[in-house]
């Protein structure tokens, strides 16, 4: 089998006697000049230069056993190939301080490694290959033809030169025994190249994350006049006090330049880093902090989202705000709690009611998730109580009811005509026009009432105009989305429970064990088993309701402490006409209705006295207890007059009690 050794086209001892012919015509062959033999080797692995076989029978013997002479591919043992494995671990590879390598780079020591493994494998291939003929590599012989090699590729695969064996030498070693990484140089991504240490870039850092928001001009001054010893900085935590000779460089100060100052300040991670510093935690939030990506859900009340407005138009008694609660999916409004001036508690809690009041109204089920901001919401203790999941936003873009103030501002009520731009709005049809009176700029101002009704207007068509995803919801209005797509795992609303947070309250008691006044009316019991969670002797209770939009109250709840009692509803509904000639079927079914519920108190407590047994005393016989005691009986002769009035022969109680002084 042909072989190319160092660009030799060789066979073995071995393999001339398998082709047909014998040692004896190789060796006279060898003796007469018409063969060269290639190196030495034991157990028939000398090596004969196929293309120095001059005997044309010789030639023909041997390509008919291993094929043409001409036709043998190159297949020497030193073949390059681009390593992808050397190329993926150069392009993963970050440098110390967290950057990538360049292209050039990652493409040189690309190259620089696929020599050196193309001289690995050679080197295990020509070892071997010795090892057969009994011989080792001259490794002193092999670096100078390696580094020769070497050399010669460079123009094919350019990398870094050498041009020292010993330096080769070493190189190729040390690729040995580290792999790629041995080829990256020591220094690069290191501290030691740079002009600004990493140290001294904390420290301007450190100068310009002050609140009082330093120029970098002033950033480079203070570091100068720090450097130079006039100005003594130190560190506001630990107190200690930093020294110019920590920021020098072989003894001397560094210098630098005020565009490199401003070079590393504006460094996207360092610029990034002291932003909450210099502009507060809201900013930084807004503009700097990554934020969720998110999608809309597919069903209404599966997420309320709840913030405070401030009215664009200005009233004659201030600004106008209003809480607002809009859900998710549909953008449905509901009625908001308007206010002048900043939102309260109250407010919040008023919103609460109109959204609770106007759920129930509709037959809509509680909504699965509130969505709120920290502001204000974080001092109301019951929301976890209420909803089955709450989230505080971080930042106002996260909530949706942003986009949701949005689309109303610009939408339905600038249609209208009641939203009012900003004069330093980016866009030209978000700006406002400003009207100057003697020299100064003037705002129309407005009733509140006014404001507000527009504003209740302004939602209304809002909540019946189409939804804005029509592809999902085809000619369906926000209103029809929020009625016919409700999430179906959602929970009716409980408002005995919901009622105890967010609706009036007053202390009463329960009269005749059958109603208590509220509100205004008297409230009859829905159930008389209510009684049996009262506590001994106690009928005092206290009403939880919430008005209807006609501000009438057509039931309350009862608690006694924490004990939920029951319910009691209006009983003017139940009233009927005591004479009888004016008597209507409505009158007779609130006459059947009170008998009915006369008629299941009675036979409760009848069947209470049922369970109660009559109970006889017996009394011990007396015969039987003093038959054994001796008794005299003394028979005394009554007084006269005794059983008569000591007053009744006396007629004269004048004289009677001048007889008595």
């Amino acid at each position: 089998m042909y072989e190319i050794i160092d660009g030799v086209k060789c066979i073995t001892v071995n393999d001339w006697i398998e082709a047909g012919l014998t040692k004896n015509q190789l060796w006279k062959d060898s003796q007469k000049k018409y063969i060269t033999i290639f190196r030495q080797g034991k157990n028939g692995n000398t090596l004969i230069d196929v293309k120095s076989i001059k005997r044309p029978d010789r030639l023909r013997v041997i390509e008919r056993a291993y094929g043409s002479v001409d036709n043998i591919k190159n297949t020497s043992i030193y073949n390059v190939e681009l390593s992808t494995e050397a190329r993926q671990f150069y392009l993963e590879y970050t440098k110390p301080d967290g950057s990538p390598l360049d292209s050039a780079t990652i493409e040189s020591y690309t190259n620089k490694a696929s020599l050196f493994e193309a001289l690995k494998k050679g080197l295990e291939l020509q070892t071997i290959a010795m090892a057969k003929a009994g011989k080792r590599v001259r490794m002193g012989e092999w670096y100078q033809l390696a580094l020769d090699f070497y050399q010669e590729n460079q123009s094919t695969y350019p990398c870094s030169d050498i041009t020292n064996v010993r330096s080769f030498e070493r190189a190729f070693k040390q690729f040995l025994n580290d792999g790629y990484i041995s080829i990256i140089h020591g220094l690069v991504g290191g501290d030691n190249a740079r002009k600004v240490s990493v140290k001294m870039e904390n420290l301007l850092l450190s100068l310009w994350r002050t609140h009082d928001k330093p120029f970098i001009n002033r950033v480079y001054e203070l570091y100068v006049d720090f450097i130079s010893g006039t100005k003594e900085l130190y560190d506001a935590e630990t107190g200690e006090t930093f020294r110019p000779q920590d920021f020098s460089h072989k003894g001397r100060a560094v210098e630098i330049s005020e565009a490199t100052v401003w070079n590393y300040l504006k460094d996207v991670v360092n610029q990034t880093a002291v932003y909450a510093d210099r502009n507060g935690n809201f900013d930084y939030s807004n503009k700097m902090r990554p934020k969720h990506t998110r999608k809309l859900g597919k069903f209404s009340l599966s997420k309320i989202s709840m913030d405070d407005v401030a009215l664009s138009r200005k009233s004659n008694r201030g600004w106008v705000y209003k809480y607002i609660a809009v859900d998710v999916v549909s953008g449905y409004y509901f009625r908001p709690a308007y206010v002048v001036g900043k939102p309260t508690i109250q407010t919040i809690v008023e919103a609460f009611r109109n959204m609770f009041c106007e759920l129930s109204d509709l037959g809509l089920p509680m909504p699965g998730e509130l969505e709120v901001e920290s502001h204000l919401m974080k001092d109301i203790p019951f929301l976890n109580e209420l909803f089955p999941f709450v989230r505080f936003c971080v930042s106002p873009t996260e909530k949706r009811a942003e986009h949701a103030i949005r689309a109303l501002k610009y939408g339905a009520a600038k249609d209208a005509g009641h939203t009012r731009g900003r004069w330093y709005a980016k866009h030209e049809a978000y700006k406002v026009v400003r009207n100057k009176v003697e020299g100064d700029y003037t705002e129309p101002e407005y009733q509140p009432q006014t404001i507000v009704a527009d504003d209740l207007a302004d939602i209304e068509a809002h909540n019946r105009s189409l939804h804005p995803l029509q592809r999902t919801y085809t000619g369906m209005t926000r209103k029809e989305v929020l009625l016919s797509r409700v999430n179906p795992n959602l929970k009716p609303i409980k408002e005995f429970y919901l009622w105890k947070y967010i609706g009036n309250s007053v202390d009463t008691s329960i009269y005749n064990n059958n109603h208590c006044p509220a509100a205004n009316c008297e409230f009859e019991l829905a159930d008389f088993t209510c009684l049996q969670r009262l506590k001994p002797n106690d009928r005092s209770v206290t009403a939880y309701w919430l008005p209807a939009a006609d501000g009438s109250v057509k039931s309350i709840y009862l608690y006694q402490g924490e004990t939920y009692i029951g319910e009691a509803v209006n009983r003017s509904v139940y009233k009927y006409n005591e004479c009888q000639i004016e008597r209507t079927e409505e009158d007779k079914v609130n006459i059947l209705h009170q008998n009915k519920r006369i008629a299941q108190f009675d036979k409760m407590i009848n069947d209470r006295r049922l369970e109660i047994p009559n109970v006889g005393k017996l009394e011990a016989s007396t015969a039987s207890m003093i038959r054994d005691i001796p008794v005299e009986i003394v028979e005394n002769e009554q007084p006269k007059n005794y059983e008569e009035d000591e007053f009744s022969d006396m007629q004269d109680y004048t004289a009677l009690a001048i007889q008595s002084l």
